[in-house]
């Protein structure tokens, strides 16, 4: 324990080692008053949040996104601030009692704290404000410096131009102990500035240190802690809100109560006037009279009562503070004690009984509510006892028992408890949403959500049929076609849960003999739930390869898949042909059916042809897919009709070919608008005239679209948010570098969307896909920082606040 003669020309080592001590001795006070100012404010920031969300968040694994914290804003940082401040006043309080060997009831300080709380806040608005000077003079000193001199120089010439400043200005913090204790001229500032003159660098270096550079490093542990354990971040938040003014409440008393060497001139704090504040916070202490021998216990002795005091009073023994009882049957107590208090030692059975009695039941008081233990009054003695007694000091125990400091942290797990008991009641109700980690690795090509099944996902190393709604158990197989079939492997998925896929496989692969032509390997899965029957057996593939028409020299080709209603394999190309001279480039475009995979029978369609480079797709040399949307699109419908969809790499164009039977005989090839972004996910909805190509970023203006999907009822589309609560070193709420958001816009709207909010992003965003079941019902799945997840997102989304569907008619 750091004693002032200890405090004497202390170093800046010494002093912070005095000040980890002075926390470690009085960490039951300083948490104690911790937890007690910071938990209500945690408390009031969770409510906050939760009104100011009205409905618009998602319960995902069971609490609120966003968090309420990060929703509160600046009404619950205020309350953060007043909790924090109640908190630092009451530790210095604590603090200055333990250097000053005065122990502080927290009780009492908390209620200075209170008290004080008019002088301190024009004191602390003056320091934020000089720390906003703070970054305007690193700010300008960067932008000279960088001129002036070499970058080597000029960095450390800023670093130490910073840490000189912060010194400076942390020096400014003595004012707060000075208000706290009572201590100081009428201007604290100068008082502040008198007491750190001469000694600069250790007081102004130890309050930098533990004032403003621990509580950071304690926020980004935290922030750190939150990342990794995202269920924990209310009682992290929690930890480090009562941790930081502990520390701080610490140093502050330990640095201001610094005593200058015998010799040395300066201002020092007014010792007397510090102790008379802290015998005010002190729990009472009382002189009691006791024998200093047994012996002379059996020597008759007269009790007297000092004044003010009943003889009820001195056997039961008030509660500091508190006032007489009064009443019937606080007289009716008074008469029972005056008739037991002469019979402790000898007299009647019945009178020793209820002495007995009465001990016992104050025994039982006092282990039952140990803060509130009655303080023995002053009893005088006369007779012979007079001359044999000795002073023995009595303390009423103050509120830093094991019982308050486990109360205290218990109170930790109020906000998270409070969190969760909302989320489990959802008063809103408000959309659900699960999310867990999956096995399956690559690029997502293609998702559908069959009729009666569970979802099937489709990466470029094979397909993944789900066993259940949230993908937690997941048949896989891998695919040839999707990991060799440059430049773009196709692949579909068909209404019952199989999955078809083709890629170009002749070009890279010597073994396959193809004349200079290109190959085209299929391959065929069968779900894991169809009939034992089904050719390949379910949850097996069967691949083959074939000769195409592409021609090995005339560039790259296109591919899109479909599965036929008979069994069949229909693909559909554009194939570049050989430009003419002064001609601008040419695609074509057609559909091959195949009976199978091995494609023994087939027939070709032309549909025609359009003028459009696709050279510029892929940057030369590479070979494999980029995660981007498929130029071209293949679908059937019911009558199995393809319609093939082709777009411009270059972005607004697009080209639509329908055919009027299954046959193909007379294709029609139209034109239509695209969005500008070819790269962009898109889907094609039918519109009164024309269909439309329709991406995200159409349909809903403001937030970057990365998937789209309309196989439910509406328009659904994923998007990204990146307006998230600043970090708050004391509770952190929120960290990551976006967040996903499923828009949904119904079918007619024309103003408003649905939003769900999702999970956070922790890193970048490498994939994202989506599907509907059709019934409402959203699967998820995305990539964060090299793990992938699948989210379930159930329930109606809330109603969105803006034009987001403008452009989508339904």
């Amino acid at each position: 324990m750091p004693t002032p003669e200890r405090l004497a020309n202390r170093s800046l080592p010494a002093l912070l080692r005095d000040a980890a001590a002075l926390t470690l001795t009085r960490s039951r006070g300083l948490l104690t008053v911790a937890a007690a100012a910071l938990v209500p404010a945690l408390l009031a920031r969770e409510v906050i949040g939760m009104f100011a969300l009205n409905g618009s968040a998602t319960i995902v694994d069971g609490s609120f996104t966003p968090a309420p914290a990060a929703a509160a804003g600046g009404a619950g940082l205020v309350a953060l601030a007043l909790g924090w401040v109640v908190a630092l006043v009451a530790g210095i309080a604590v603090a200055a009692g333990g250097v000053r060997g005065i122990p502080v009831d927290p009780r009492a300080a908390l209620l200075l704290s209170l008290r004080r709380l008019p002088a301190l806040v024009p004191a602390l608005l003056l320091l934020a404000v000089a720390a906003v000077g703070l970054q305007i003079v690193t700010m300008l000193a960067i932008a000279f410096f960088d001129i002036a001199l070499p970058q080597d120089v000029a960095t450390a010439a800023v670093f130490a131009l910073f840490v000189l400043t912060l010194v400076v200005l942390a020096s400014r913090l003595l004012t707060v102990p000075a208000i706290v204790l009572g201590d100081g001229a009428a201007s604290w500032l100068s008082h502040a500035h008198a007491l750190a003159a001469g000694r600069m660098l250790t007081a102004g270096g130890a309050l930098a240190i533990g004032v403003v550079v621990t509580p950071a490093l304690v926020g980004m542990g935290a922030a750190a802690l939150t990342q990794a354990q995202p269920a924990l971040a209310l009682v992290v938040a929690a930890v480090a809100a009562i941790v930081v003014p502990a520390v701080q409440a610490a140093v502050l008393a330990t640095v201001y109560l610094q005593r200058r060497p015998a010799d040395a001139r300066g201002a020092e704090a007014d010792l007397d006037r510090v102790d008379q504040t802290l015998s005010a916070l002190s729990p009472a202490v009382t002189p009691v009279q006791a024998p200093a021998d047994p012996a002379i216990d059996e020597q008759p002795t007269t009790p007297t009562v000092p004044s003010g005091l009943t003889t009820a009073e001195r056997a039961t023994g008030p509660r500091h503070g508190a006032a007489a009882r009064t009443g019937p049957f606080a007289a009716l107590t008074r008469r029972f004690a005056d008739a037991a208090w002469p019979i402790p030692r000898s007299g009647r059975p019945v009178a020793r009984l209820a002495w007995r009695v009465v001990t016992l039941a104050r025994r039982v008081a006092r282990l039952v509510r140990p803060v509130a233990r009655p303080t023995r009054p002053v009893v005088s003695f006369t007779g012979p006892l007079a001359k044999s007694t000795r002073p023995v000091t009595r303390l009423a125990r103050p509120w830093t028992g094991r019982a308050a400091l486990a109360a205290a942290l218990a109170s930790l797990s109020l906000p998270a408890l409070l969190g969760l008991g909302f989320a489990a009641a959802d008063p809103w109700d408000g959309p659900h949403a699960s999310r867990h980690g999956v096995s399956w690795s690559g690029e997502v090509l293609a998702t559908a959500w069959p009729a009666g099944h569970h979802p099937v996902v489709v990466t470029d190393y094979g397909p993944h049929w789900c066993l259940d709604d949230e993908c937690r158990d997941v048949r896989s197989r891998s695919s040839e076609p999707l990991m060799l079939g440059a430049p773009m492997p196709a692949t579909a998925i068909t209404a019952t849960g199989d999955v078809v896929s083709a890629g170009i496989r002749g070009r890279e692969n010597r073994a396959v003999k193809t004349d200079g032509d290109d190959a085209v390997q299929m391959q065929r899965c069968t779900a894991p739930w169809a009939p034992a029957d089904s050719r390949p057996k379910p949850g097996t593939c069967e691949d083959g390869i074939t000769h195409w028409h592409s021609g090995g020299k005339e560039g790259q080709s296109h591919l899109a898949v479909a599965a036929g209603p008979d069994g069949s394999v229909v693909v559909a190309t554009a194939r570049p042909l050989l430009p003419k001279a002064d001609a601008r480039p040419r695609v074509q475009l057609a559909v091959t059916r195949c009976n199978t995979v091995h494609c023994n029978r087939r027939s070709l369609d032309v549909l025609g042809t359009v003028e459009v480079e696709l050279s510029a797709w892929l940057p030369e040399g590479t070979v494999t897919a980029p995660g981007y949307a498929p130029l071209l699109q293949l679908t059937l419908d019911t009558a199995d009709r393809p319609t093939v969809l082709l777009r411009d790499p270059a972005g607004r164009r697009a080209w639509l070919a329908t055919c009027p039977t299954a046959a193909c005989d007379t294709a029609r090839v139209t034109e239509i608008g695209a969005p500008e972004r070819a790269t962009d996910q898109a889907v094609l909805l039918p519109g009164a005239g024309m269909p439309r190509l329709v991406a995200g970023g159409d349909a809903i203006t403001f937030h970057a679209p990365v998937a789209v999907a309309a196989n439910g009822p509406g328009l659904y589309v994923l998007g990204t948010e990146s307006d998230l609560a600043a970090p708050v070193p004391l509770a952190p709420a929120e960290y990551g570098s976006g967040r996903l958001v499923l828009w949904h816009c119904p079918p007619g709207s024309v103003d408003r969307a649905r939003r769900a909010a999702l999970p956070l992003l922790t890193g970048e965003l490498f994939q994202a896909a989506l599907v509907t079941s059709g019934d409402g019902r959203v699967l998820v799945t995305y990539s964060d920082s090299g793990r992938r997840y699948a989210v379930l997102v159930t329930g109606p989304p809330n109603p969105g606040k803006g034009p987001y569907c403008a452009g989508f008619g339904g």
